[in-house]
């Protein structure tokens, strides 16, 4: 064999051993890319399982699910989020708040572990550093009604009402079918005195809600208060009738039936209602001063 023929002979032989390193890396990558399907496939079972554990009240169990998955998968921030709500149902704070610190740095936009962290601050009166995770969520995911509904809430528990206003706004109006939101709306505006608004709100929660005895109760008060006899009086009856042994429905009605002339069947009512204990007595109190008229001033209302 001559030096032409022995230096092809090299050239194929270099050519082959390319061609076989190219396709072992390929294969090792292909496997490394399974490996890491697989890891992540399990370190999403594991979470499924500790969200089960949970549902069935075994937070000890879950808590083990939610750190194997997290070994598996220690950058995965909903891992961790769930993770510090567990330790958080433990009482475990410092180490629930890492956590969600640790969530937050794998995903800084990441909604979730915000509302968890937000939630952990409120616990201990942090109002003001809850907001600022709260807000971080409704910018992340602005047409979450829940989100805008817990900024909402820590607004009203700082004072900010105005501002808590506008926030709840958007929350029934991002969720107009959930009569929880209209009913929190509505008891907004009483605190600021504007009936109206409030009669309202309370109206479509009682008609979104209409076997719900409390928001009939409010309802009818502020109707009472606005001037709404009848309404009030319709609203008052029904939340007895749902529930008769409730002495201060009974009396509330019975303020109804003397506004709206029927002396009579108020003095009846009254009577069935009987003697009042500190804590009805209170309740009491509470919806007679929301029924003031004094309470109707109008006041900077809402355009």
């Amino acid at each position: 064999m001559d030096e032409v023929e022995l230096e092809l002979e090299d050239a194929h032989e270099h050519e082959r051993l390319a061609e076989y390193c190219q396709r072992m890396q390929a294969e090792d990558e292909q496997r490394r890319h399974e490996d890491m399907e697989l890891q992540a496939q399990t370190a999403y079972l594991r979470m499924r399982l500790g969200d089960f554990y949970i549902r069935a009240g075994k937070i000890d169990r879950a808590l083990s699910e939610y750190k194997q998955a997290i070994k598996l998968d220690h950058r995965n921030a909903a891992f961790r989020t769930r993770l510090g709500d567990t330790y958080a149902l433990k009482d475990m704070v410092q180490q629930a708040m890492t956590q969600y610190r640790m969530a937050i740095q794998c995903d800084p936009r990441l909604a979730d572990p915000r509302i968890s962290l937000g939630d952990l601050y409120r616990r201990f009166g942090m109002f003001v550093q809850a907001m600022e995770q709260y807000q971080v969520a409704v910018d992340a995911e602005p047409t979450r009604a829940y989100f805008h509904f817990k900024l909402a809430d820590s607004l009203i528990a700082v004072g900010r009402l105005l501002e808590a206003v506008s926030e709840l706004k958007m929350v029934v109006q991002l969720d107009p079918g959930e009569a929880f939101y209209r009913f929190r709306l509505g008891d907004l505006y009483l605190k600021l005195g504007w009936l109206e608004q409030a009669s309202a709100e309370l109206l479509k929660a009682t008609r979104l809600a209409p076997y719900d005895d409390y928001y009939l109760i409010r309802y009818g008060v502020v109707s009472l208060a606005t001037g709404r006899i009848v309404e009030a009086v319709d609203a008052l009856r029904m939340a007895v009738r749902m529930e008769p042994n409730n002495r201060c429905y009974r009396v509330l009605l019975s303020d109804a039936l003397s506004e709206a002339g029927m002396a009579d069947e108020a003095n009846r009512v009254m009577l069935q209602a009987g003697e009042l204990d500190s804590y009805e007595l209170e309740f009491v109190g509470r919806r007679r001063l929301e029924c003031s008229r004094f309470a109707a001033a109008d006041v900077a209302r809402p355009e």
